[in-house]
């Protein structure tokens, strides 16, 4: 298609976004260049908007931040208080403005997750969060041979390394959102996209992709 979709400003949409909304990323590294063309799909990278006060941190006004599976950067996890390998949450603002400074990404879309943000939502985020922190980013062999287990062979891996579309389904699972027929290994970025727009629990459902555009200050 030759003409895309117009996008938003981060700045103008970051005030609609939600604990739970799913933010995607186009990658130029090699790794994923090769991912996104496994996918017939522009994503190689998925993760999870979190509102601080939702989970109750206080880590002052840029409060929108990111739960995320990567491998390690300069971007501060903000539960360690230094960049780690693995899931990892950080400032999306900064996440952002390091991958786009980079070249780590050339473009990103958010997804709205469309559900009830009750109590019990909020508080099986923030306990899910330290049972599988500690986990790393596999290396790049595990990175491919983890989700082809998980999604040829049904065959689950060791949650001691975490892939970015894993983290994103062990998250929804934990929430009640996604079924555990499939081991969360089996997920891919693009199972988050709109082209395959993974079927979620309790009437939930996910919006259209909305390409956003970071401006660096």
């Amino acid at each position: 298609m030759l003409i895309e979709k117009q996008t938003t400003g981060y700045n103008s949409i970051k005030g609609d976004l939600m604990t739970g909304d799913l933010l995607l990323m186009h990658g130029i590294h090699m790794s994923s260049r090769c991912i996104e063309t496994l996918e017939g799909c522009d994503w190689s990278h998925v993760g999870i908007v979190v509102k601080a006060g939702d989970i109750g941190l206080d880590v002052g006004d840029d409060d929108i931040l990111f739960w995320e599976s990567d491998s390690p950067t300069p971007v501060t996890d903000l539960i360690l208080r230094k960049p780690k390998s693995g899931p990892m949450l950080v400032r999306l603002s900064e996440r952002l403005m390091y991958n786009f400074s980079h070249g780590e990404d050339s473009k990103c879309a958010v997804r709205h997750l469309y559900t009830d943000r009750d109590d019990v939502f909020f508080q099986r985020f923030k306990a899910l969060i330290p049972t599988i922190h500690s986990a790393v980013f596999p290396d790049t062999f595990h990175e491919f041979l983890n989700p082809t287990k998980g999604r040829i062979f049904h065959e689950k891996t060791s949650l001691d390394t975490m892939f970015c579309s894993e983290l994103a389904a062990y998250t929804y699972m934990k929430l009640g959102l996604l079924c555990h027929i499939h081991p969360v290994n089996s997920y891919m970025p693009v199972d988050f996209s709109e082209k395959l727009s993974v079927g979620l629990l309790k009437r939930a459902w996910l919006g259209a992709e909305i390409p956003i555009a970071f401006i660096r200050p």
